[in-house]
């Protein structure tokens, strides 16, 4: 609702009347007469809505002051002030300065009748200029209008303070929901490239186990070949026992049956081919054995689990590992042609650096429907600038290329061209970030059916 309080200050019972005949409802011809007649004015009736004011009187500044301070406890305040200048205790300038100290908002206009006070005086002793003035004797329709501007300034500005009170706190609570939401998205994007992660660690798991499964497949075959071998050895060893025993203790059987029966299981249980099977089933165990070290010894390298700090590294060695993790992949239908040059060993996280070719060969992979192959180069740059030292990793491959149009998009977050439920378009984009991280550049060349070629530029120094 409109606040249309209004504060009459003046100390004539007259004037009060007045003021209360012109801003009242149902307003008489004769009573504007009157009025206009007590000021020696002639009244002009401008046809205009009539606006129903609230009224208060007060005889004094000191009343006018109390009533604006009662206003403000019960939470009604004035719109609007008129105050008479010269009034027996307080002036109106200086009533007008008390009343702003409670209520800054308030719309005054001091009245007079005295050419004395000048706008001017009346400023220096209130100490604020948004006073407005009017002189007496003044035609009621002045009145009405100072009423209906001060009131309606009010209303607005009041509006506008609450607009901008909620615009203020709408800005906080989208603030707020922007905060939460970006909260969420990256706890998302998280997950997400999780999933990748577990993604790539579910094909690294495979492949892993095909490789680890071969050798311990053979030496556990071996191991229970072993086992009956020892079975048949320790047989003999038992007859050579008794026969040992029998010469000691003078046994009627004589050395000659011992040894026949000795030759004869010998033959039987092709104990000279055990003595031979034996020594290359222990040398074939051995090498399964080194197998799977080098196996785990790999994935401890590419997992770099105790080192995740930055550390000197050979990027030909990083390269190796990725591609002995990758092996099950690329075995049955991929050639892996290796171009390595002598680098210098680089500052950079190995891990993470492994994991960027991880995804880019598993890419390349991917791209290659049956037969295909994979070509990795490194060469060592080194120019005049410390920019120009860095190390030159370029991977090709002969698989399904990519549109051009595509190709900007490559290295987007969730882009992908593989059917949906195969991938979540992270890969790419992961290892863009972790090559950038490291101060360098990845591009990628692509022609459709022919391949595709990634370029990646490492500083050799972090800086």
């Amino acid at each position: 609702m409109k606040n249309r309080r209004i504060l009459i200050i003046d100390d004539d019972p007259g004037i009060r009347e007045t003021y209360h005949n012109i801003l009242t409802l149902k307003v008489k011809k004769e009573i504007l007469s009157k009025g206009a007649n007590l000021f020696n004015k002639k009244t002009n009736h401008i046809k205009q809505k009539q606006i129903d004011f609230k009224l208060s009187m007060s005889t004094s500044g000191e009343d006018g002051i109390d009533k604006v301070r009662t206003s403000l406890e019960n939470d009604e305040p004035f719109a609007a002030a008129f105050i008479d200048m010269k009034m027996p205790g307080i002036d109106g300038a200086e009533t007008s300065k008390k009343i702003w100290e409670l209520d800054p908002d308030i719309k005054i206009v001091i009245v007079t009748a005295y050419s004395e006070y000048t706008p001017d005086d009346i400023i220096r002793v209130i100490g604020n200029d948004e006073i407005f003035y009017l002189r007496k004797p003044f035609n009621p329709e002045e009145i009405k209008q100072f009423a209906r501007v001060l009131v309606k300034k009010w209303n607005l500005e009041k509006e506008k303070k609450l607009l901008s009170e909620n615009l203020k706190s709408t800005n906080e609570q989208l603030e707020d929901i922007n905060k939460n939401l970006q909260e969420k998205i990256n706890k998302q994007a998280k997950i997400l490239a999780q999933n990748e992660k577990m993604t790539s660690i579910g094909i690294l798991a495979a492949g892993v186990a095909h490789e680890i499964n071969n050798p311990i497949a053979f030496i556990k075959g071996n191991l229970s070949a072993i086992k009956k071998y020892n079975e048949r050895l320790m047989n003999l060893f038992q007859m050579y026992g008794d026969l040992e025993d029998s010469i000691n203790n003078k046994d009627s059987k004589s050395i000659t049956d011992f040894i026949n029966d000795i030759a004869d299981y010998k033959r039987t249980k092709k104990i000279d081919f055990i003595f031979e099977d034996i020594i290359s089933l222990g040398e074939e165990s051995l090498d399964g054995a080194i197998r799977v070290e080098n196996i785990v010894k790999d994935l401890k390298t590419f997992s770099r689990v105790d080192k995740s700090e930055f550390m000197d590294t050979d990027i030909n060695e990083s390269i190796e590992v990725t591609l002995n993790i990758l092996r099950n992949e690329t075995k049955y239908k991929i050639e892996i042609v290796k171009n390595y040059g002598k680098l210098p060993e680089i500052k950079c996280l190995s891990q993470k650096i492994s994991q960027a070719f991880m995804n880019i060969i598993l890419n390349s992979i991917q791209a290659i429907d049956e037969k295909g192959t994979i070509t990795i180069s490194t060469k060592h740059i080194e120019g005049r600038r410390r920019n120009d030292n860095v190390v030159e990793i370029i991977i090709k491959d002969t698989g399904n290329g990519i549109p051009e149009e595509n190709i900007s998009q490559l290295f987007d977050p969730f882009y992908t061209t593989k059917p949906v439920g195969k991938g979540t378009g992270l890969g790419l984009s992961i290892t863009y970030d972790i090559i950038i991280a490291h101060g360098g550049s990845i591009t990628v060349a692509s022609e459709p059916g022919v391949g595709s070629e990634f370029t990646i530029k490492i500083p050799v120094d972090m800086h």
